[in-house]
């Protein structure tokens, strides 16, 4: 007859259930069945996380609602999880994206009339407005260099412009927000001097 295994975990384990259980180990997680390490991934690594919990799910071996409770995650993620297991397997975690959507809204002439305003000087919230376009969109397309935001006013067009301090005060106050003028830079130059 065959003898049966008590269930001897870990120290400092975290139960998911009476037979399986979690503990983590300097920068690795570690799934246990007994004393027996079954799996095992960075911390970080939210991928392979994902993939060892919904095959856990799949195999029986935990519910749902004891991955939910022990890792604090929603029940919505826990059920998307699984179904991609369910459907694709590994690949579904660890392959390639597709059907990665590209941008319809910002082509070719809308990005042309975003530069022209960016380089006017409007704000982008202004941009937005203007083109019908949502400004986290023209936002992105900033950060990812398919537009250019303009740092400041070359000094040397305002210089012509600017005689006093009456003028240069009067020409900062019709500069859009964010626009260094000529009074500006001079602060910053004074700032900078002192330390």
């Amino acid at each position: 007859m065959a003898q049966v295994q008590l269930p001897f975990f870990p120290e400092d384990i975290t139960y998911i259930n009476n037979m399986i259980g979690v503990k983590k180990v300097d920068d690795e997680i570690f799934y246990f069945n007994a004393a027996m390490p079954i799996y095992f991934h960075n911390k970080g690594d939210y991928q392979s996380f994902r993939y060892i919990t919904s095959q856990m799910v799949c195999l029986g071996t935990v519910k749902q609602v004891e991955i939910i409770n022990t890792f604090k995650v929603s029940k919505e993620s826990v059920k998307r999880w699984v179904k991609k297991y369910r459907e694709s397997g590994g690949k579904g975690f660890f392959g390639t994206r597709k059907g990665v959507r590209k941008g319809h809204v910002l082509n070719k002439g809308a990005l042309a009339d975003a530069q022209g305003m960016l380089n006017q000087g409007k704000m982008v919230k202004e941009i937005g407005g203007n083109l019908d376009i949502k400004p986290d969109t023209l936002r992105k397309a900033i950060r990812d260099g398919r537009l250019t935001k303009p740092e400041c006013v070359p000094l040397n067009v305002l210089d012509a412009k600017t005689k006093n301090k009456s003028d240069r005060n009067l020409l900062d106050s019709q500069a859009p927000m964010g626009v260094a003028t000529t009074n500006t830079i001079g602060r910053v130059a004074a700032a900078l001097k002192k330390k």
